[in-house]
Formats: structure tokens, sequence, C-alpha cells
């Protein structure tokens, strides 16, 4: 007869399980950065040379031009008409308020006026600044590479930076898409089997590669240099979660490490699928190489299809056993009245 041992396995992964799909907290407050790009583009030349003045670089997530000024330098960044838009100097960052490109940019958003529509509105005290710049937010179609210019004026002198932007094309689909039916497959033979104690362990082999595949693939997005506050908050939620599934594997009984296993398996097919794109997308913003990102995303996807459903399988086997609410038991008969 089960006892309270087996409602533990029961409820335990259950309530992880529950805390993973219901995402409203998490939802409601954390916004995590971008996992995948189109473009590569690079900063090739500043003209004329003012590497004592001025450092430009160019951010790999999102395009974005950060420009940092030197003390006792100022740089003025020019917009699509030529007109002066930012103006970084020992006082700050100031923006043009009479400028179509800093309205157009949406620079003026939050800034009260000084008391004129026209002239230069105090951004920010630093001394560097970071800005989308359509001149650099990639090419038009059927165009895989191109250069972009913008202008400046450091120190009164015209100059300008100069780079390159290029198209990254989609990796294929073929690799994992195999090891998804490598998956699928053994999954749906171990199902079609009926061996009961084959698919617990199962479960827990399935569940422990799922688990590794989804830590490998959140702690590669975390130590990403574009990696926001959202996704290290999202890896700490994911690697909590995956230490407790863990715990169960490790120290539960029989039926509590299956169970567990499988809400591994749903949490890995869960962050998996939330970083598909990494497979739809030439550029991966990952601490690991691409190919590697890749593969961690496919296998907890692969994985943990193959876990969840399998780990149903065992859940339901366990509910059979599972003494009912009236006391009696799903054993062919009931308890004595």
């Amino acid at each position: 007869m089960y006892g309270v041992r087996p409602r533990l396995a029961l409820l335990a992964p259950i309530a992880v399980v529950a805390a993973l799909v219901d995402p409203a907290p998490a939802g409601a407050h954390v916004r995590t950065g971008r996992v995948t790009a189109d473009y590569r583009a690079s900063v090739s030349a500043l003209r004329p040379p003012l590497a004592g003045a001025v450092v430009v670089r160019i951010y790999e997530s999102d395009l974005a031009l950060g420009l940092a000024v030197e003390k006792h330098h100022q740089a003025v960044v020019l917009g699509y008409l030529g007109e002066p838009v930012l103006r970084i100097e020992t006082g700050g960052v100031d923006v043009n308020g009479s400028s179509p490109t800093a309205a157009g940019m949406g620079l003026l958003k939050g800034m009260r006026k000084t008391g004129r529509t026209a002239g230069w509105r105090l951004r920010s005290s630093g001394r560097s600044f970071i800005w989308h710049d359509a001149r650099v937010r990639g090419l038009p179609s059927g165009v895989e590479r191109g250069r972009w210019t913008v202008p400046l004026v450091v120190d009164g002198r015209n100059a300008r930076v100069e780079g390159e932007i290029w198209r990254v094309g989609a990796p294929s689909p073929w690799p994992w898409l195999a090891l998804g039916g490598v998956f699928l497959a053994t999954a749906a033979l171990l199902l079609g089997g009926g061996r009961k104690p084959l698919l617990r362990t199962a479960t827990v082999w399935f569940g422990a590669l799922t688990a590794a595949a989804t830590v490998s693939l959140e702690a590669g997005f975390a130590l990403a240099s574009t990696a926001s506050a959202g996704t290290w908050i999202e890896g700490a939620n994911v690697l909590a979660f995956a230490l407790v599934g863990l715990a169960f594997v490790l120290l539960g009984s029989r039926d509590a490490r299956a169970l567990a296993a499988g809400a591994l398996g749903l949490l890995g097919l869960a962050v998996g699928l939330s970083k598909l794109p990494v497979l739809l997308h030439g550029v991966v913003l990952s601490a690991l190489p691409d190919f590697a990102a890749r593969a961690t995303v496919a296998l907890a996807i692969a994985a943990g299809a193959a876990a969840t459903a399998v780990g149903l399988a065992v859940f339901f086997d366990v509910l059979e056993h599972y003494e009912e609410p009236g006391g009696a038991i799903r054993s062919g008969r009931s308890n004595a009245t």
C-alpha cells in the first residue's frame, strides 16, 4: 500500500511544474535580453585618427552606437540632415532640441524644455552616450554587405566614423531536426514497449540530460556581454528549479526520481522553446560558440520533450496505484467496510 512518500513524490514535481507553467510574476517584472541577431557590424576607421579624443564602439545585440569622449575634448554627432544632434563635453551629454534627427530617434522624450523650443538640453552628466542610428540599422533586401558612416565634429574639426555591416544567414535546420527525431523515436519505442521499470529509468536519464543542457544554455546567455539583468534573473530562476529537481532525482524514491526527472524535462522544454530563435537566426548572443549554443538549445528541446512524454506515462502509472479519496485502492478490490 502506498502512503505518505508517494504523496510527496506526486506533489513535489507537480508544484515545480505549476510554478513553471504560471509565468505571470516573471513576465510582469522581467524583460530578458535578445538572444539572436541577423547582422554583424564593425567600426573600421575613425577619420582623421582621434584615438586620444573619442572612443567609438558598436553593440552586437542591437547595433547601437556608443561614443565616449575623453577629458578636455568635445564631440558633436551630426544627424541625417547634417544638423548637430548630440554634444558630449565636460558638462555632460546635451541633445539639440531643434534637431529633426533627435526627434526621430526619440532622444527628446521625457526631457523638460528650458524655456525655448530651440537650444541644447542636458541629457546626462556623463561623458558617453549610446543611441540607435538608422545609418547602422540593417541592409536593403538582397544586399549582403554594406558600409556605414556617421559624421562628427571633434574639437571643432570635421571627422567621421566608418564601419561595415553584413548579413549573417540562418543555419541549416537539419542537424537539429535529426537530433529531435532521435529522441522522439526513442521515447516512442519506450512508450510502445510497455516495460514500466524501464520507463522510470529512461525518464531519469532524459531528465538529467535535459537539466545539463538547460543549465548550460542559460549560463551561456547569462555570461554573454550582451546579457541584461533580466537574463541573469531568468538564469538564476532556471538554476534554482533545476537544483530542486536534481535533488529529488538523487535523493527521492523510485517514483519521486522519475517524476522529478519528468518535471526537469518540462523545464528544459519550456526554456528551450523560449530560445527557439537561436536555431532560426544567424547570430547567437551567447558566451558559447554559435554551434555549441544551438546544440544545447536543440538538446534541451529534444531531451525535454522525451522526458516529458515518458514522465507523463510514469505519472499516470503512479496514479493507478494511488489511494482514492474514498479509501479504495486501484487494485481490483476495495477496502473493508
